[in-house]
């Protein structure tokens, strides 16, 4: 999904700096590009690009770590992890061979 959506605003700004340019050459008189609009595609350009590498980091947020002794919580999420590969503990069910979630009794 996020990398859907990155190559995708890839595209999008590779398409917006095309356009911005055959735009920029097609006004100026000489047929190149002044100073100052090469300057403003370099800036749009840099600020996507510095944009598409910013919103590229992972964002998985696993589990905190627990110091010290496990909560009563902690060790049936643990076993219900352990036997059920399927199991969300938001939910404390697992998704069983019937197709339905049940809530983990261990």
């Amino acid at each position: 999904m996020i990398l859907n959506r990155t190559i995708s605003a890839g595209l999008l700004a590779a398409t917006v700096v095309v356009t911005a340019l055959s735009g920029a050459t097609t006004e100026s008189r000489a047929g190149s590009l002044s100073p100052g609009e090469a300057a403003a595609i370099a800036g749009l350009g840099g600020f996507i690009v510095g944009g598409l590498i910013a919103d590229s980091r992972n964002r998985y947020y696993g589990p905190a770590p627990v110091y010290g002794r496990a909560h009563a919580w902690d060790r049936h999420v643990a076993r219900c992890y352990a036997r059920y590969r399927s199991y969300d503990e938001y939910s404390d069910s697992y998704l069983g061979f019937d197709g339905y979630r049940h809530r983990c009794r261990l």
